[in-house]
């Protein structure tokens, strides 16, 4: 069995611009809603965690242990703003666990390991973002919604690589507590959104392999799933980063060549655009050079 944990950036919903006539994203809400799944196989998800929590307790100390989890998580936000931070000679105060990062060595020493652990455990990424700018433009016709095409691709494209690159393999998703989410498929849509998807594709996906929505996690109640969960958040914050500056991230935390090197590839290719990395609707100025 492999566990996809998922995690997003951006806002997912749409809003129009009522003042113009054709339909045009209104400038309020983000023009960008990034989905990435990190999967890894059930027999590792122990020894990822563990490392997880051995970096926490290198890095935050005691902290890490006595604070309420949400003052010790990673995010890839917190490592771009501690690197910044301490670059300035200031230093994060907040979440509390990061007051412990107090010379910029500690910070880029944090993130090395962080790398090291992509490196080292090779989980399978996947991310897609939705440019809704350009959805609403190219797809006037149809229904416009950013979180069902999300998790459709992402279906999808697991899916595709469970039966052409993992043979005897299934997968369930995990993702953060999310109420909205969570309506959103016991009602339906989502179901209907992923067969709109997958309608036209030459090569179907056997989507029996994936259960059929996220196990939906408390992250007060759990522990090693809780911290899998964050290389999900360090992976939508780089893709998103990404496709927002159209060229790839060269600070080191945004951890983009450790995330590249996993993330998975097209089943016929080999290649992780349109696989691994996916702009939906594709817009080739979003996919830099890779190494």
């Amino acid at each position: 069995m492999l566990l996809f944990y998922v995690d997003e950036r951006g806002d997912s919903s749409i809003q129009y611009d009522d003042s113009l006539p054709t339909p045009t994203l209104s400038a309020k809400p983000s023009p960008y809603f990034t989905l990435s799944a990190v999967g890894i196989r059930d027999s590792s998800r122990r020894p990822i965690a563990d490392a997880l929590f051995e970096i926490k307790k290198r890095y935050f100390g005691d902290l890490a242990a006595e604070l309420p989890w949400a003052e010790s998580e990673i995010k890839g936000r917190y490592l771009r703003r501690a690197a910044r931070f301490a670059r300035d000679g200031r230093f994060l105060l907040s979440p509390d666990a990061f007051r412990e990062l107090d010379s910029p060595k500690k910070v880029a020493d944090l993130v090395k390991d962080i790398g090291l652990l992509f490196d080292k455990h090779r989980p399978i990424i996947l991310s897609v973002t939705i440019d809704k700018q350009r959805l609403v433009r190219t797809r006037p016709e149809r229904d416009h919604d950013a979180l069902g095409a999300a998790y459709s691709l992402i279906q999808e494209r697991i899916a595709l690589s469970l039966e052409k690159l993992y043979s005897g393999e299934s997968a369930i998703l995990i993702a953060d507590q999310q109420t909205e989410h969570e309506k959103y498929f016991r009602s339906g849509q989502m179901n209907r959104m992923r067969e709109q998807f997958s309608g036209g594709l030459r090569v179907k996906p056997n989507f029996d392999l994936v259960i059929d929505k996220p196990l939906w996690l408390d992250t007060e109640l759990s522990s090693w799933d809780r911290e899998l969960l964050q290389l999900a958040d360090i992976v939508a914050y780089s893709a998103h980063e990404c496709v927002e500056s159209g060229k790839a991230p060269t600070q080191s935390t945004y951890l983009w060549p450790q995330i590249t090197r996993a993330m998975s590839v097209h089943w016929r290719n080999g290649d992780i655009r349109q696989a691994g990395f996916t702009v939906f609707p594709r817009n080739k100025r979003f996919y830099p050079e890779i190494e």
